[in-house]
């Protein structure tokens, strides 16, 4: 057995369940007129302590949070608890904890893949990545498996995929995993990896798409801009439902305060749109972007802050947008989930009064 097979034994549904305390936060959220707000769930009770939420997916009617347990960027311990690893928690939709995994480094980008019923969490956004494939119902000892990038995105051999950064979120994109190249050194590294997964070999194969510094049309002018993209880190499969971009790929610029629409995504030249993110007339940045797709539905919102996971239920529009704010300015503001204009990018207070907004999951009624 090897070492994740045991710690995976360690949190065993019937202990998980047992050892979980519901998170209290200071304060709680207050969201616009109408929504209420509850909490969803929170991080099982360990030694060392799970703690950190971070990103949210869901896998049939189940939902996964990454918890990051204060690992750094690339890998390295937690400074006050040696902890080298991060956590995934699986929940079933009344956030009652089901089982959980642990994953060598700082767990980052979380996605569902509906056809293969196994999840996709990638560790190490600044470098040292990897990926992990979970399938919750394979056997103890079955269930996790561990990929190495090929190339490796901060390898300077990697040819076409070199960034020198690492992985971030991951999305499945017309059948296809799409993954962020987060910290890039250069502007003309890619955006977004697409990724072929070998379970024979345990190999990940990585291609490029379009570079940091591609030219797209600006969402509001209509004018041919340069990409100058510093910091790609959440993404989306933007809905039918959607009032705008409809159908394409979305890439979250969180420091360049920017989103990036993807059409025509499997071509050489993928159609791009560039849509700037402002609060209040301020340039504004956001870690993390969903849709609405119907009138009945949750919105999870994880609170990096609070070591909670909030849900949000109300009188929903079906392609309604909203974003995790992240920065205001110059300056961190990231305590509120706001809506965006998708004609204008500006966003406006949906859910204020968070520790700290970070991943969103919109899950809706059946």
């Amino acid at each position: 057995m090897n070492p994740f097979q045991k710690l995976l034994t360690m949190f065993a549904v019937s202990g998980l369940a047992a050892a979980t305390a519901a998170a209290t936060a200071a304060a709680a959220p207050v969201a616009a007129p109408g929504f209420t707000v509850t909490t969803f769930a929170s991080a099982p009770a360990t030694v060392p302590a799970t703690a950190g939420p971070d990103d949210i997916a869901s896998l049939g009617n189940h939902v996964f949070v990454g918890w990051q347990n204060g690992v750094g960027t690339k890998g390295e311990p937690n400074s006050t608890t040696g902890q080298t690893s991060g956590t995934v928690v699986e929940y079933d939709r009344n956030g009652k904890p089901l089982q959980s995994w642990n994953l060598e480094g700082k767990v980052d980008g979380l996605g569902g893949d509906p056809s293969h019923r196994q999840l996709i969490a990638t560790v190490n956004e600044d470098g040292n990545s990897s990926l992990y494939t979970i399938d919750p119902t394979a056997p103890l000892g079955q269930q996790l498996r561990h990929y190495s990038y090929q190339p490796a995105p901060d390898s300077a051999t990697s040819g076409g995929v070199f960034t020198g950064g690492g992985t971030d979120a991951a999305v499945f994109y017309r059948g296809k995993l799409y993954l962020s190249a987060s910290n890039p050194m250069n502007e003309s590294a890619t955006t977004l990896f697409r990724v072929t997964l070998d379970p024979a070999t345990g190999v990940a194969s990585l291609a490029p798409t379009f570079a940091d510094n591609a030219f797209a049309q600006d969402a509001v002018s209509g004018l041919t801009v340069q990409l100058g993209l510093t910091d790609p880190d959440s993404n989306a499969s933007v809905p039918s439902t959607s009032p705008r971009f409809a159908g394409q790929l979305v890439v979250d610029g969180q420091a360049d305060q920017q989103l990036v629409f993807a059409a025509r995504l499997a071509t050489i030249e993928p159609k791009l749109t560039r849509l700037v993110l402002s609060h209040e007339g301020q340039p504004a940045g956001v870690d993390d972007v969903r849709w609405s797709t119907g009138s009945t539905g949750t919105l999870l919102v994880v609170d990096n802050g609070a070591g909670a996971v909030y849900a949000v239920t109300g009188p929903f529009t079906a392609g309604e947008a909203f974003a995790s704010l992240d920065t205001v300015g110059a300056s961190a503001d990231n305590t509120e989930v706001d809506t965006i204009d998708l004609s204008t990018g500006a966003l406006t207070p949906f859910l204020t009064g968070l520790g700290k907004s970070k991943g969103l999951l919109w899950m809706p009624h059946h």
